[in-house]
């Protein structure tokens, strides 16, 4: 009875849809920051363009929908922005990212309008 418990708890729980990240604190964004950079520690341009768009599917954060706003902590504040654009035909053709425009933390791809979506952070 136990095992047959455990292996319905388990299949739900591999039912349910994956949460997208959300900046709920500072902690969370300086988490995510370091997650990002183990993860492509090591990897080409490629293998990272490759990881964002992995990362890219998944459901809709809530972030989508708000266009621009900041985060306090102490004496460091967070300015976050959302860009969107037409999903390049290939991810190596992609414009280089222009210095000292912050941080790219996440992304959502919305399949219905071809668009992908990218969150932003610059710490000041």
């Amino acid at each position: 009875m136990a095992l047959r418990l455990r292996a319905i708890l388990l299949g739900l729980a591999a039912a349910l849809p994956a949460l997208a990240w959300e900046p709920m604190s500072p902690a969370a964004v300086q988490a995510r920051i370091e997650e990002l950079q183990q993860a492509w520690a090591g990897k080409s341009a490629e293998e990272i363009a490759q990881d964002k768009i992995s990362r890219a599917r998944q459901p809709r954060p809530q972030w989508v929908s708000r266009s621009a706003w900041k985060m306090e902590l102490g004496p460091v504040t967070y300015y976050f922005a959302v860009g969107k654009a037409a999903f390049p035909s290939s991810v190596n053709n992609a414009p280089p990212r222009p210095v000292g425009t912050g941080r790219p933390l996440d992304w959502w791809y919305d399949d219905m309008a071809g668009t992908l979506y990218t969150l932003v952070v610059e710490a000041r």
